[in-house]
Parts: C-alpha cells; sequence; structure tokens
C-alpha cells in the first residue's frame, strides 16, 4: 500500500519530535510536532477545499440540467395546447358518384423522333418510352343530365361519357434513347451522324420533357385506347339502363343535352303513372 508524500513527511516529522521530547529538548519537539500538525492541517484543507469546488461543479451542472428540462416542459405544454386548439381545416369537400364498370391493365410504348437545331448544331434523336398503366374507367354520375317526362312517364338521360376515373399502377420507363450530332471528326473529315457526350445533359431534359407530356395525355385518357370507346360506351349504357329502371321503365338514351335537362340532385320523379298502369293492371 502506498502512502501520499505529504503522510511520509508528517509521520518523519512526528516520530522526530517524538526522539525530540524522549531526548528532553522539549522546545524542539514541540516545534518539530506543531509543523507537523500545521502541514497536516493544510493539506486537510486542501482536500476539504476541492470536494467544496467539485460538488459545487456538480450542483451547477445539475442546475443547467435541470433548467433545460424546465425549458424543455414548456415547450412540450405550449406545443400539446396548440395542439388541442388547432382546428382540423378543410380547403375543399366534394361530393363523388362515379360508377366503376372496368378496371384496364394495359402495357404500350410511345415513340420519339425528331431532329432539331440546337445551339448552332444539328441533332436527332429518337427513343421509345415504355407505359405500364392500370386504371379505373367508368362514368361520373354527376356529369349526367336528365329530362323527365310526367306525362309518358320517360326519362331521358344525356351527356354519357366514358372515362378514367382513376390510376393505380402508372411507371414509365425508357426502353431506349439515341442523341446524334450531324458533325465531322476534324476539318478533312466528312460530316455524318455521331454521338457527342457533351449532350447528353440536353437529352436528359428532353427525355423528362417527353415524358411529362405523355403522362398528362394519360391524365385525358390513353390515344391507345380510343378504340375501345365505342364498345365501353354499349356497356356504359347498359349499365345506366339498369341502374335508372327501378325509377323509371322508360329510359332514352341521346348524346347531348339541352337547358331543359337538370342534373341527378334536382331529379324528381311523379308517381301518378305508376299508379295508373296499376289501375291498368287490376
Amino acid at each position: 500500500m502506498k502512502f501520499p508524500k505529504s503522510y511520509l513527511i508528517i509521520a518523519a516529522l512526528v516520530v522526530l519530535a517524538i526522539i525530540l521530547l524522549s531526548e528532553k529538548l522539549i522546545a524542539w519537539g514541540l516545534a518539530v510536532l506543531g509543523a507537523a500538525l500545521i502541514i497536516l492541517g493544510i493539506q486537510q484543507l486542501i482536500k476539504l477545499n476541492v470536494k467544496v469546488t467539485l460538488f459545487e461543479n456538480n450542483i451547477k451542472k445539475l442546475d443547467e440540467k435541470n433548467n433545460e428540462l424546465i425549458k424543455q416542459n414548456k415547450e412540450l405544454t405550449e406545443e400539446n395546447s396548440f395542439l388541442r386548439e388547432r382546428h382540423f381545416q378543410v380547403s375543399q369537400i366534394k361530393s363523388i358518384l362515379e360508377l366503376n364498370l372496368f378496371e384496364i391493365e394495359t402495357k404500350f410504348t410511345r415513340p420519339i423522333s425528331r431532329k432539331e437545331e440546337y445551339d448552332g448544331r444539328d441533332i436527332k434523336y429518337f427513343g421509345s418510352l415504355s407505359v405500364t398503366l392500370n386504371a379505373k374507367y367508368g362514368i361520373d354520375i354527376k356529369e349526367l343530365r336528365f329530362k323527365y317526362d310526367i306525362e309518358n312517364d320517360v326519362l331521358t338521360i344525356a351527356n354519357i361519357n366514358p372515362r378514367f376515373l382513376s390510376f393505380g399502377t402508372r411507371k414509365m420507363e425508357w426502353d431506349f434513347f439515341e442523341i446524334f450530332e450531324y458533325r465531322s471528326q476534324n476539318i478533312f473529315a466528312d460530316r455524318k451522324w455521331m454521338v457527342s457526350y457533351d449532350l447528353f445533359e440536353y437529352a436528359n431534359k428532353i427525355k423528362e420533357k417527353y415524358r411529362m407530356s405523355v403522362e398528362n395525355s394519360i391524365e385525358k385518357g390513353p390515344e391507345e385506347l380510343e378504340w375501345i370507346y365505342k364498345p365501353i360506351r354499349q356497356n356504359v349504357e347498359n349499365a345506366i339502363n339498369v341502374l335508372f329502371r327501378s325509377m323509371c321503365p322508360n329510359i332514352v338514351i341521346i348524346d347531348e343535352a339541352d337547358e331543359s335537362f337538370i342534373p341527378i340532385e334536382k331529379l324528381s320523379f311523379n308517381p301518378e303513372p305508376v299508379k295508373k298502369k296499376l289501375e291498368q293492371h287490376t
């Protein structure tokens, strides 16, 4: 076990004091003993001071942490109060009456091939954009217009325009895309279509612009699916007949409505024709 040097010095002074006292050198013995006690007192005082300093530092750190926790608690309280008082905001509410008749899954390609002048350079590019599409096809009943003939008990329906109601999967990827510049490798060579690596950034802009135009055209309905419009319209008309026949047995479908037609929310039926038919059967 090792002792600090200061303790060894104090022990040596005490031993020396005892020796001096035993030799009856009382004055010198008391002086040495007093010096030993003074050194011991100073050492203990230093230790106590160090402990007090450490304790004060710990108290200071705890105060800082406590203040930080108080601040965080205040912020959380304010945030919680804000969230409680904040009202849910609705910017717009739309009434949707859609009749989903078909779900179409298809894949097609949109080619691009053009020549143009870019920054004084003759360039051409061509490529193929692959489109994978999953969409729901049907009608929005709010767009339909109705006219009810009370005397003849006939319901005329117009504005039957099937369209894409919503899209599920919509994925577009480039199968390939190439861009060339009509130039020569040097002043002695003939001009021909060649790859120019500094056109790649411009090529990426072309690809993104074309992809956006294809996406916008798909929102209106892909032209690749226009051929199915007529057969789908016939199925839509059949669905309309089934849907409204319970309200009126006599249904006539026309293409366009005039001012005498009304939307579905204003449509009402007169029960008199139904009553007459029941009386005829009885």
